[in-house]
């Protein structure tokens, strides 16, 4: 009984540990794809480039903005792809760290 409630628990930690390395490999991803998105593209070439946001806001003038994830868990920035009315990308704002080819670090604090 106790073996396999331990066993339950090694599985539980393994489990959370694989969706932890996922999730910080599509935030990298991320990061990486923001620098190609450029003004002008349409939402599917976006949507092709970077994947399905992880969330869309309207704005006032008709267009949308779409967020990504970049980060870890304690220390995330906003990958964020700012659409004009007509669909169009009019501006991007990438992570600081994106530019470069170093993963984020969650004990430094970017403001």
């Amino acid at each position: 009984m106790l073996a396999k409630r331990l066993l339950g628990i090694v599985l539980l930690m393994l489990l959370g540990l694989a969706l932890h390395a996922c999730t910080a490999q599509e935030s990298f991803q991320n990061a990486e794809q923001c620098q190609k998105v450029t003004v002008g593209m349409t939402q599917e070439q976006v949507r092709r480039l970077m994947g399905e946001p992880t969330g869309h806001d309207a704005a006032t003038d008709g267009g949308q903005t779409w967020s990504y994830l970049f980060g870890s868990a304690t220390d995330t920035q906003p990958i964020k792809v700012v659409f004009g009315p007509d669909n169009r990308v009019a501006s991007t704002q990438c992570a600081p760290q994106a530019a470069g080819n170093e993963r984020p670090d969650a004990s430094t604090n970017n403001p």
